[in-house]
């Protein structure tokens, strides 16, 4: 599916439609949603990721999101940006598995504060740079275990974290 995306967005390009105008975003939705299988199995929505037991969260997010507060979803590779490199990953003739290794090396996502995350998108909001979180004073680590919802719930976690992924049909 993302192949054809790639496709139908150069032709929208071609033509005179623009990325801001709507041109990439199948693109941009299609590979988040491939991200998400590849990169974090079990996670059925992307507004559960604080609840994946490989969820990265900056110090500041974890402490809110113990506290109950509100933490945002941030993507490490600014997804418009990554969504470019991987439609150039197809182009230059990727196969179905070199693409996926590409999306599991760069999809990336992590939980921060409001604060953290209008301080990186005011230092880098759309190019990708291996030291953009860094360079706005945040780090993040994985939280390796079962973490309690907001509401005070704790999520089902398989033993070992050993989520199945979810059979790919027809996503690159």
């Amino acid at each position: 599916m993302f192949r054809l995306a790639a496709a139908l967005r150069n032709q929208m390009l071609e033509v005179g439609f623009t990325d801001n105008g709507g041109a990439i975003h199948s693109a941009e939705r299609i590979l988040n949603i491939l991200g998400l299988r590849l990169c974090y199995p079990g996670l059925n929505h992307i507004n559960n990721l604080r609840n994946h037991p490989s969820a990265l969260f900056s110090a500041e997010a974890l402490a809110a999101y113990r506290a109950g507060e509100q933490v945002f979803i941030e993507h490490i590779s600014p997804h418009r940006a990554l969504t470019r490199l991987a439609i150039e990953q197809v182009e230059a003739g990727a196969s179905d598995g070199d693409f996926s290794a590409f999306v599991q090396a760069h999809f990336k996502l992590a939980l921060l504060t409001r604060a953290e995350t209008d301080r990186l998108n005011k230092i880098n909001r759309s190019r990708i740079a291996h030291d953009r979180l860094q360079a706005a004073g945040i780090t993040v680590e994985p939280i390796s275990h079962a973490l309690p919802n907001a509401g005070g719930d704790t999520p089902a976690v398989p033993p070992n974290n050993s989520f199945k992924p979810t059979p790919l049909r027809g996503a690159a």
